[in-house]
């Protein structure tokens, strides 16, 4: 039988989790996996109009870091944020954190996350509202990455910014500078920016056995001496590739279903290395494969990607003077839903979705409620 996230879940996650106090949101996670396209998430009978044929197809958990059932949620994504992009090139730029700063990232996930996202933010604001760099309005998103390729806790922050944007005088204008912003004053203002929010929360930030709050300003006057990882890359034409990236993140976790298998009762997972740039494995036991994977599971509610600038729905004006500036129409208010059928046709599949024999469209005969399971079995979709 074929590996799987939710086979990994389904047989070990009551042992793993006895004894345990795990937050809520890891319970409604491995709940949510291990679920998944079952009866117990309930479904339809989706049939020929003719009585040619009909199946079973179970309801998907749709949690954002199942991998069973992103692919439908990833083109939703796609699509509403497609809708507001601007027809122009845009930059790619990474932030990370300091490994050092791990372990108060374990404690304190949802205001780590939020101290990140804020000094991230701020520092783009500062030095793109500045003329010697753009000094017009931008639109980005910012989507956080806390693992690495191999599942380690590695906290980072990826950033999608137009290259240009609307001046005071309704005029779109470009970077002064070829770079974009210099990477080193870029690197030096978040550090400072992020090493001060952290000092500024010392007070409310659970700490590790041993440590108090003076801990966290002589860590944060530690790594605020040294280089941070920052990247600031080559300029897109259009930041469709990068979104396009990116959405494979948002939806569906850290692992692909695809990259793992048991082997000898352990869990390989294959990636490929940033470092050699080789395919390469890490091996995990069953419960250290769950503990890795549920520390990237965010907390509930907590938004992993954030918009600011044009790309905010308070900019609307703004952002739709940006898109006619690059012959673009204005964002629509009726935003189009995309179904299962829709999907189907736009991944080529449409065949699934119509009768084998009379090539008539499925139509949906009959829907069940959670825990019912009717006597034909199917897959889902989608």
């Amino acid at each position: 039988m074929k590996t799987s996230v939710q086979g990994i879940f389904a047989e070990n996650f009551e042992d793993y989790s006895k004894n345990k106090k795990l937050p809520l949101h890891h319970y409604k996670a491995a709940n949510d996996f291990i679920r998944c396209r079952t009866s117990a998430l309930g479904g339809h009978v989706q049939a020929c109009p003719d009585g040619h044929v009909s199946n079973v197809w179970y309801n998907s958990c749709r949690h954002r870091n199942c991998p069973q059932c992103d692919k439908i949620q990833v083109e939703k994504w796609l699509t509403a944020k497609n809708e507001i992009l601007i027809d122009a090139s845009h930059r790619h730029l990474v932030f990370t954190l300091p490994h050092q700063l791990n372990e108060l990232w374990l404690l304190n996930s949802s205001l780590m996350t939020d101290l990140l996202f804020k000094a991230v933010s701020q520092t783009l604001k500062e030095l793109l509202s500045d003329k010697k760099y753009l000094g017009a309005d931008t639109g980005f998103l910012l989507n956080l990455h806390t693992w690495g390729r191999n599942l380690s806790l590695h906290p980072h922050i990826h950033c999608l910014i137009t290259d240009g944007g609307v001046n005071a005088q309704g005029e779109w204008v470009h970077p002064v500078k070829k770079c974009f912003l210099p990477f080193r004053v870029v690197m030096r203002i978040f550090r400072g920016k992020f090493c001060a929010e952290l000092k500024a929360a010392s007070e409310q930030l659970r700490m590790p056995d041993r440590e108090s709050p003076t801990t966290i300003n002589n860590l944060a006057n530690q790594i605020g001496r040294k280089d941070w990882h920052v990247e600031v890359m080559d300029r897109y034409e259009h930041g469709q590739g990068v979104i396009n990236y990116l959405a494979r993140y948002v939806r569906g976790g850290p692992v692909k279903n695809s990259q793992i298998n048991e082997q000898n009762n352990k869990i390989s997972l294959s990636y490929q290395s940033h470092q050699t740039g080789k395919r390469e494995t890490q091996n995990y036991s069953k419960p250290g494969f769950i503990k890795q994977l549920l520390i990237h599971v965010p907390d509930k509610g907590k938004r992993t990607v954030r918009f600011y600038g044009l790309y905010t729905s308070g900019k609307r004006k703004i952002l739709n003077r940006a898109r006619e500036l690059h012959k673009q129409p204005p964002v629509s208010t009726d935003r189009a839903v995309l179904d299962w059928q829709s999907y189907l046709r736009k991944i080529g599949q449409s065949g699934k979705a119509q009768c084998p024999t009379c090539k008539k469209p499925l139509v949906v005969k009959e829907r069940f409620k959670k825990g019912h399971d009717p006597t034909r079995n199917g897959g889902a979709l989608c």
